[in-house]
């Protein structure tokens, strides 16, 4: 991350506990829903997670009357494709 950092003339970040991270405000809403579909997890044949129930993902949204839905469920898919090669890591 640091050396990530350093290509952009930003100075390093302080060491700090690595299940504390920061989060961009503009993204905290995607990042509380997502959270929040812990488990809405399709899970294959074989045990392999496959992708978010996306049936859940838009009634989790109307539940919690989010606005920007659309743009909120591409944030989701971002997440979504990050989360699952370390989901299904053996």
């Amino acid at each position: 991350m640091n050396a990530d950092l350093a290509v952009f003339g930003l100075p390093p970040l302080p060491d700090q506990d690595p299940e504390v991270f920061a989060v961009w405000p503009d993204n905290w809403t995607a990042v509380e829903l997502f959270c929040s579909l812990a488990t809405q997890w399709r899970v294959g044949a074989m045990g392999g997670f496959l992708g978010l129930d996306y049936p859940a993902v838009e009634s989790v949204m109307r539940i919690r009357r989010l606005p920007e839905r659309a743009e909120l469920f591409g944030a989701v898919q971002i997440m979504e494709r990050a989360a699952l090669p370390l989901l299904n890591q053996k």
